[in-house]
Formats: C-alpha cells, structure tokens, sequence
C-alpha cells in the first residue's frame, strides 16, 4: 500500500514536469539573458534621464512669486524657478523661506532644468542688493580662433553657435590655468594657442569682456562640434573683432 501512494504521489509531478519541458516549446531565457535585458532598460533609461535633465546655473533679480515659482529676470531673459521643500535658501547669508524673499531681491540660482526649460531648485542664494559686479560678470566656453599678443586679447568662438564670438582682454591680474601633465597649473598668456577651449570669468564692458579667470582646455571639442549648427538668422555677432592672429611655433 505504501508503495502504490508513492507511485500516486510522485505521477503527477512527472506529467506536469513533462508537460512544461516538452522540446515542442521553445528554449527558456537563462538568468544571464534576463539580467542583460534588465541592464539595456536600466541604461537606456539613465541617457533619457541625462538628455532630459541637466543641472544649471543662473542670476537674476526677482520679477515675480506665484506660490512656490518665482519668475526671474536674467541677462538671458525670464526664467522660471520652481522651490520645493528640499530647495535650500539664504536671503543675504541667512536661512530663509519663500515667503521671505521680495520683488526685486538679487537671486543666484542652483538646480536641475528639465526640457520645458524651467529649473527646479535645490539652492538659492538671495540679497536684498545684487553683490557688487554679479549683474557685470558672465561665464564663457568656447574656442580660441583668433589671438592678439600685442594687445592681448583673443577671440572666442561658441562652439555650438560658430556664428557668436566674444572679444576677451587678458590683464595682468588674469589667473590663467591649465592642465599640464596631468595637473592644474598657473600659466600665462603664450600657453593660450589657437584652437584651445577656454572656460572663462569676466565683466562686460561695452563689447569687450575682461577675464578675471581663464581656464584653458587644450585641444578640440570634437564631440561638441560634430553637434554644431549655424543659424544665420540667428546668429549673434560682437562687433568687429580686430586681433592679429599669433602662428603657433611649428614643432
């Protein structure tokens, strides 16, 4: 009897196995197939994300607040902010609140922008008075195509908008740095050359800008510039750069 209910036992467990390993059904992914299949969605999700988000950067006195968005009047036109409970804010180097900034405060912003082009904050930096030369001072990256040693200035050429140049003084209070055999080091003028990427600090004044800081990046932005378009309707061109191109020493 204890024989004949094994045997009943175990003839279920051998149809189904039967039934599910039949060779008419097709092969059963392995673990390995499933977890390759888990890690192409995971990066395919992680470039959506990049493409999609970017952290940015911006300053602007406060034109209006809407709840928790605030509008900004920037160099670059209005932009719009959106706080949250995580956003952290100073108002003239003290913790503050939303309801405690005011029209007309001085903003620096820090946070993510996504592709409506409205930032959501993780900081903000406000002053009741814009800090002295903030509104004066902008960032520049571009390339060098143009060099004037006797006057030292050099032009710089947008890199995703070849059609937008900038005229930039070096002085002698310029900090200029550059990657050298692997490290940062204090450089001067000559160690720009035509070609070089540059990130830049400077003020405005009239159509020139005077750089406090200068870090330069040697070689092409090959990447970026396969990306560039012209739009000649758009375009934006500083009036009539004049420096004298200086020839690179031939090696």
């Amino acid at each position: 009897m204890l024989y004949a209910y094994l045997l009943l036992s175990i003839a279920p467990i051998s149809v189904f196995a039967q039934t599910t390993l039949s060779p008419t059904d097709g092969p059963t992914p392995t673990s390995s197939d499933r977890l390759q299949e888990i890690k192409e969605k995971v990066e395919e999700r992680i470039q959506e994300i990049k493409e999609s988000v970017q952290k940015r950067a911006f300053w602007g006195t406060l034109k209006q607040i809407t709840n928790s968005t605030l509008v900004l009047d920037t160099p670059l036109g209005e932009r719009r902010v959106k706080t949250n409970d995580d956003t952290k804010i100073t108002l003239d180097k003290k913790p503050a609140k939303v309801t405690d900034l005011a029209i007309g405060n001085f903003l620096i912003v820090i946070g993510t922008k996504d592709k409506n082009e409205t930032l959501t904050a993780t900081k903000i930096l406000a002053f009741s008075k814009p800090p002295k030369e903030a509104v004066k001072r902008q960032a520049i990256f571009g390339k060098v195509s143009d060099i004037s040693a006797e006057e030292k200035i050099i032009v710089v050429t947008h890199i995703k908008k070849p059609g937008v140049t900038y005229q930039v003084k070096i002085t002698n209070k310029t900090v200029i740095t550059k990657k050298v055999e692997g490290k940062i080091k204090k450089v001067d003028f000559a160690a720009i050359a035509i070609g070089d990427r540059i990130v830049a600090v400077a003020t405005k004044d009239a159509n020139t800008f005077t750089a406090k800081i200068i870090h330069v990046i040697p070689g092409k932005a090959e990447g970026l510039e396969k990306q560039a378009t012209i739009t000649p309707t758009s375009a934006k061109t500083s009036p009539t750069p004049t420096p004298k191109a200086k020839s690179s020493p031939t090696p």
